[in-house]
């Protein structure tokens, strides 16, 4: 277990981590990381969050097949072509894709779940069937999992194939139709390295007081 890097190191290190070694996450290092999810913003305090830990070969094998049978089938031959790059793209795809052959190697899968609630912006006369679980209140918690992962040196990625397949998930796992899954984690101790993430200046995504508008130095929007 590597020692905390700090925050901000942690904010700019912390990247998808695709390749997992199979060795076991012990169960107080796991406590921190779900303790760190349940710090997160909740709206009234009302922790709408719910958290299924799965370790187990046969939920792990379950997941596993499911999850690589709908990437293929939904961005398959995308995947396919994008993988022949040795571009930054080409090496994503490739990492996804070894994801989706060993998912169900993974020490750890977490499936992170909210409370079914209705947004305010869909008024009672429209609200059928199941209610979407409260995003607003698990993202939040998602990315305070990550955030714990990448500083106990534990190897994560934010994943939601499983919105193909759910309905079975709730099926084989028990988890009641009050809840809707909004993420799967799997967690792991990492084969690669930690290093900075490539993104965009932040400022050429930032407008400033009117959309299009440019503070120098601050908001310096593309277009």
């Amino acid at each position: 277990m590597s020692a905390d890097p700090g925050l901000f190191a942690t904010i700019h290190t912390m990247r998808a981590m695709r390749r997992l070694k199979p060795d076991p996450v012990p169960e107080a290092v796991l406590l921190k990381v779900l303790e760190a999810g349940t710090c997160a913003p909740s709206g009234q305090n009302l922790q709408r969050w719910a958290f299924l830990v799965v370790t187990d070969d046969a939920g792990k094998r379950f997941f596993g097949e499911r999850y690589r049978h709908w990437l293929h089938a939904r961005f398959g031959a995308a995947l396919e072509t994008a993988a022949g790059s040795s571009d930054a793209l080409g090496r994503s795809v490739k990492a996804a894709l070894h994801l989706a052959d060993h998912m169900h190697e993974a020490p750890v899968l977490l499936f992170c779940c909210g409370v079914r609630d209705w947004p305010f912006a869909v008024p009672p006369e429209a609200r059928s069937g199941l209610a979407p679980p409260s995003y607003g209140s698990i993202y939040p918690a998602v990315q305070n999992i990550l955030l714990a992962c990448r500083g106990l040196g534990l190897g994560a990625s934010l994943t939601t194939m499983h919105q193909m397949f759910e309905p079975e998930m709730h099926e084989f796992f028990g988890i009641p139709d009050t809840h809707g899954v909004v993420a799967v984690i799997p967690i792991g101790y990492p084969r690669g390295k930690f290093g900075p993430v490539s993104r965009d200046p932040a400022p050429t995504k930032t407008h400033f007081n009117r959309w299009g508008q440019g503070r120098p130095g601050l908001a310096e929007p593309a277009g």
